[in-house]
């Protein structure tokens, strides 16, 4: 009977231990702005074209984002009223990608990217923080705050930086004329980066995108249309009221999402080159998920045919959910060994 009963508070104790940590779930990349995974691309929108036979280059690019990351929770200062927090106050980000052409219409791509946050620490919390003894006699003790509440104990603090979730590729050209090109991006996230600290996924997220583009002399038209498909992460209320202790509320959630992506890039000099870009997703499962939107403008410089770089500013559409950062800007560098004639833009 012993037997039985142990058994029983194991599982319980299992139980109890998986719900707390689905309720204290931070496995989400809040990047919502990634580099394109060649210097193909242009700042944050892919294009058909791939880099030609044997053609090696690398791409970099640093960020930063304002409120990338902004919640509705219970404010313990406040008596558990509800009240607005930018969980992430900045975010600075570098993304190094290399890329190699297998054949003139394939090539492979790979990215890591590493990110520092900066946290909102009324509402990050501390993992043990003493409570003054109630008495000469008795000893103080030590309990968890703010996004650690309710989770097993624990001494290390959320990271503030560290690497992000690095990002394999394959693209495939189907058509490259004159005028039109079309082709497939499909993309590969691996869970490498700190799942507790919003700096990457629960697992590998999949993401297919077919890639269009006009062609029009100096003036492209680009567009693509893809999904990310992922397991889905949920974060629920820290700090419960009484009333919503039994059922905390979900406060964030990610699933399988559409995205979708379009561009407009301009050669105004065999030097200069101008473009209008703008990313976002649409979910399609999940609780407590909403639209991402974002735009961005940019001016290239391209010294030589081999050397393209960037400055590109802008922010969020949507700008009152919760990943839509409320400004970016990105800082990029993309260079081919053997580019094709006309260069990278």
């Amino acid at each position: 009977m012993r037997h039985h009963a142990l058994a029983l508070a194991c599982a319980l104790g299992a139980t109890v231990s998986g719900l707390s940590t689905a309720h204290a779930d931070r496995s989400f990349d809040v990047v919502m702005t990634p580099p394109s995974m060649d210097a193909y691309g242009l700042q944050i929108v892919d294009r058909a074209q791939t880099p030609q036979q044997f053609e090696f280059g690398m791409t970099a690019n640093v960020g930063w984002a304002g409120k990338p990351l902004k919640l509705l929770l219970n404010d313990v200062n406040l008596n558990r009223e509800e009240a607005p927090f930018s969980v992430i106050e900045h975010q600075v980000t570098l993304d190094l990608g290399f890329y190699l052409g297998l054949w003139d219409f394939l090539s492979l791509s790979a990215m890591v990217p590493v990110g520092v946050n900066y946290y909102d620490q009324n509402a990050i919390g501390e993992p043990s923080v003493t409570v003054l003894p109630t008495g000469s006699a008795t000893m103080g003790s030590t309990v968890p705050s703010g996004m650690y509440t309710g989770q097993p104990r624990q001494n290390v603090s959320i990271s503030g930086a560290g690497v992000r979730d690095p990002r394999l590729a394959v693209k495939a050209r189907f058509y490259g004329g004159k005028y039109f090109e079309i082709g497939t991006l499909l993309e590969l996230t691996v869970p490498i980066g700190d799942q507790s600290s919003f700096l990457g996924e629960k697992n590998v997220t999949f993401r297919p995108k077919l890639l269009l583009g006009v062609l029009l002399g100096r003036l492209h038209i680009l567009g693509s249309f893809g999904a990310i498909v992922r397991p889905g992460s949920e974060l629920y209320e820290p700090n419960p009221t009484t009333a919503q202790a039994a059922s905390p509320p979900l406060r964030f959630a990610t699933g399988h999402e559409l995205t979708w992506g379009g561009a407009l890039t301009v050669r105004l000099h065999r030097l200069i080159g101008l473009g209008l870009e703008s990313v976002g997703t649409i979910p399609v499962s999940g609780d407590a998920v909403s639209a991402t939107a974002s735009a961005l403008g940019s001016l290239y410089f391209l010294p030589t045919e081999k050397l393209r770089f960037s400055v590109s500013g802008g922010g969020g559409l949507l700008i009152d959910n919760p990943r839509n950062a409320a400004g970016r800007v990105m800082f990029g560098m993309a260079y081919s060994l053997l580019p094709r004639a006309g260069g990278l833009l």
